[in-house]
């Protein structure tokens, strides 16, 4: 017997979820269809601390319509449906790690005379009206080095 025929049926629900019994996850589709349709606002600064460290410090909030999520979504993106997808997204390493990396991405953007150091990152969803935000807030310690060195 196959292991597939062990764990119980599998069903493609039009891109939005996969689902098996007694789980549901997001499919690769909808994450990408999450991200395709997401605008990205960010804000941020480096802080200098006492003793010559400093450390960017910034907020990215990627928010989408659920009116392009609904297109995707198998039968009416209601309340509980909405409440369902938020879970789906906040339990899914797939989004958080891509935004993580939209965060740090911005970050950056906007710091290009130092190299970044390890990521601290908070990420929070919450439905707000009518669009899905992923808040992700981050602090970036930055590296100190000479205009003059060579950078790897």
């Amino acid at each position: 017997m196959s292991k597939a025929a062990l764990q119980g049926p599998v069903k493609a629900l039009r891109g939005a979820r996969v689902v098996r019994r007694p789980r549901e996850w997001l499919s690769a589709e909808a994450i990408e269809v999450f991200f395709r349709h997401a605008e990205v606002l960010s804000e941020g600064a480096i802080h200098e601390v006492k003793g010559g460290d400093s450390s960017y410090m910034g907020s990215t909030m990627i928010s989408v319509d659920m009116g392009h999520l609904a297109s995707r979504w198998r039968g009416p993106l209601d309340g509980r449906a909405r409440d369902l997808l938020l879970r789906l997204l906040e339990g899914s390493v797939r989004v958080r790690l891509r935004a993580s990396r939209i965060a740090r991405a911005e970050a950056a953007r906007r710091v290009t005379d130092r190299p970044l150091g390890t990521t601290s990152i908070d990420t929070c969803f919450r439905i707000d009206g009518d669009y899905l935000h992923v808040d992700i807030d981050l602090e970036v310690p930055l590296g100190v080095f000479s205009a003059l060195e060579k950078v790897p």
